[in-house]
């Protein structure tokens, strides 16, 4: 059983978002993603997916792309992202599940997993304060982030208290950039001992902003799905 990762998936069977807008790469990317999932990922194995999953903006709109993503192999394991207007109520989400047969996703919002020998944990994120456009609206998002993540590494916690386990950390938003290494969800992510934190949110020219390689004992992995060439990382 092997733990993988592919964030911004950005699908869109039901909405008219073509992401090969967004350049060359992203051409037929729905079906680079299943290929190399399929030739990747085992029904026994968990994809942990952080966040942008569809451009639909409802729970009906949503079914064919979570339908998309039941039917590859393994267990999934989804956050949020920003353009996850769609996101609802956990319980409007298990009722979908419910309907739908998904039974294969699960929804990260306030909990957290156990996958074999690993605890997964965590929330969206949101903007840095360093950024230039962060308001005081940004703050009120940013405090209410930063809480959720401390309460899905709480529960988290008592997960690995059973037994030695490792501790994933899944953001949407990075939790640091190259310009701003320490921030308050870094010093969470070191409060609470964690031992890989993934991320995604940055693509194209802005992947060089990502810092990716360990620090106080925590190792950061981008998993945005162009930087994986639409490949799940193994972790």
């Amino acid at each position: 059983m092997a733990i993988y990762a592919l964030a911004d998936p950005h699908l869109s069977f039901s909405t008219d978002k073509p992401m090969d807008i967004f350049g060359e790469r992203w051409k037929n990317h729905d079906i680079r993603i299943s290929s190399a999932w399929k030739e990747t990922v085992k029904e026994e194995d968990t994809v942990i997916i952080p966040g942008d999953i569809s451009w639909a903006m409802t729970l009906q709109e949503v079914i064919p792309d979570l339908r998309f993503l039941h039917e590859l192999p393994g267990r999934k394991i989804i956050s949020k992202g920003n353009h996850d207007y769609w996101w609802g109520t956990m319980g409007k989400l298990e009722k979908l599940v419910e309907e739908q047969g998904f039974f294969s996703l699960s929804f990260l919002k306030n909990n957290a997993y156990v996958a074999e020998d690993t605890v997964i944990c965590g929330s969206r994120g949101w903007i840095h304060p360093e950024d230039p456009d962060f308001t005081e609206a940004d703050k009120t998002i940013y405090d209410r982030e930063l809480g959720r993540f401390r309460r899905s590494l709480i529960e988290g916690k008592a997960l690995r208290d059973e037994s030695s386990r490792r501790m994933i950390a899944v953001l949407h938003y990075p939790p640091m950039l190259r310009t701003s290494m320490q921030t308050e969800f870094t010093e969470l992510l070191y409060e609470f001992s964690v031992d890989v934190c993934i991320f995604g949110h940055l693509h194209g020219l802005g992947i060089k902003r990502a810092f990716e390689g360990t620090q106080n004992g925590t190792e950061y992995r981008l998993t945005s799905a162009d930087h994986l060439s639409f490949k799940p990382l193994r972790l």
